[in-house]
């Protein structure tokens, strides 16, 4: 996660997204850190969205996201999950990885069940109602093609359509949202 040329790769995706989807994005980090990183670097990308940081003293983005005064249509319509959500290391994972035989069974029935958890719960912040439409993006390698949490990733998220291109997820934003929302409501968090 320190590498600049990863860094550089994130950032180039999330301005691709964030642009394909007029904005209204919420971008999923498991790290302060990076998220700060990947802030600074897309900040002067995305000049034509308002961009909103949440940070560890200051967790009010997610209502000023909302406030928004120039979203037009859905608030939120897009989500890039950057990492998929393992849980973190702590006292009571290291305590749950004694309770396994191995540390592949530990992953398998503990953390990666715990990791569709949160996934879903990313994927809800987008889809709330039935009539709801958007975009769930993840951009960590180990849900790609040959990854080796795909089949997972896939599984906890049949119920959506998958493009692997930019160019799907702007026509499908073409296709179900409406013209104030292609022409206006920019807005990103």
């Amino acid at each position: 996660m320190d590498d600049p040329e990863y860094i550089q790769a994130v950032c180039d995706e999330i301005v691709k997204l964030v642009h394909a989807t007029r904005g209204h994005t919420a971008i999923l980090f498991t790290s302060y850190r990076m998220l700060r990183m990947v802030y600074e670097k897309v900040k002067k990308r995305l000049l034509d969205y308002r961009l909103i940081q949440m940070t560890r003293s200051d967790k009010t983005a997610i209502g000023q996201f909302k406030r928004e005064k120039n979203c037009a249509g859905d608030v939120l319509s897009s989500v890039i999950i950057v990492r998929l959500p393992f849980p973190l290391r702590s006292q009571l994972m290291e305590y749950k990885k004694t309770q396994y035989d191995t540390v592949r069974e530990f992953v398998q029935e503990c953390a990666i069940p715990q990791m569709i958890i949160k996934l879903r719960q990313g994927a809800g912040r987008l889809i709330r109602t039935e009539n709801d439409t958007g975009v769930i993006a993840i951009l960590d390698s180990r849900a790609a093609k040959n990854g080796p949490y795909r089949e997972r990733v896939l599984t906890a998220l049949s119920q959506y359509p998958l493009t692997p291109s930019i160019y799907g997820v702007e026509q499908f934003i073409s296709a179900v949202k409406g013209t104030e929302y292609l022409e206006g409501g920019r807005a990103s968090a």
